[in-house]
């Protein structure tokens, strides 16, 4: 609900009175969304969401603030990412340039390591799958120590590495990313492991 602001005029406020009715309410929000929305209009909505989109926003991460307290994590801004990148380019001292260069090589381990991980791990509603959340927090905790990437990059590796894992094993491998307009309903990227022969997975 917006805050009630004083005024004195009249007619103004009784059109903030008529905003505490829950119904009168909803019918509001649902005109300025009409607006937002409206293909004529100035598309605000849609531009927001592309915006997100390219900065990497999704339903685990945020921009800049996690405003619904939904526990998303923060992504670095820009700006520092470049920061750090311009860093790690110049100082050829920093171990971790190694890494940034070769971040082929490292993936390809990762998804190595990941594939034989999902073959092995229980059944959940008779499927081996994982999805990005639990890729990301197996990158960070549970891979071995050298092969473990940073929370702030954990979910661009988590991506990439199921990615990668795909590429490597198409037949044994299914993936279903939240990008993919026909797997945007699940909410979060998905690998699972199907084995040999071709299946059809239904979420």
């Amino acid at each position: 609900m917006i805050p009630m602001t004083k005024t004195v005029n009249p007619k103004v406020q009784e059109f903030l009175t008529m905003l505490k009715d829950p119904d009168v309410y909803s019918a509001f929000q649902d005109i300025v969304m009409g607006v937002l929305t409206d293909p004529n209009g100035p598309q605000l909505s849609r531009r927001i969401t592309n915006i997100e989109r390219h900065l990497g926003a999704s339903d685990d991460w945020c921009v800049w603030e996690d405003v619904f307290n939904e526990d998303k994590e923060i992504l670095m801004p820009l700006t520092e990412q470049f920061d750090l990148l311009s860093g790690r380019i110049e100082d050829v001292s920093l171990p971790v340039l190694k890494e940034t260069v070769f971040a082929g090589n490292k993936t390809e381990t990762r998804a190595k390591l990941l594939f034989d991980f999902l073959k092995e791990i229980p059944f959940k509603n008779g499927k081996q799958f994982m999805t990005g959340p639990d890729v990301a927090k197996w990158l960070l905790n549970e891979i071995e120590e050298k092969y473990r990437t940073t929370k702030s990059g954990s979910r661009q590796a988590s991506r990439d590495v199921m990615e990668k894992t795909r590429e490597l094993h198409p037949d044994e491998i299914k993936l279903y990313l939240v990008s993919d307009k026909q797997n945007h309903k699940r909410g979060k990227n998905i690998i699972e492991y199907v084995g040999i022969a071709e299946h059809v997975s239904m979420y």
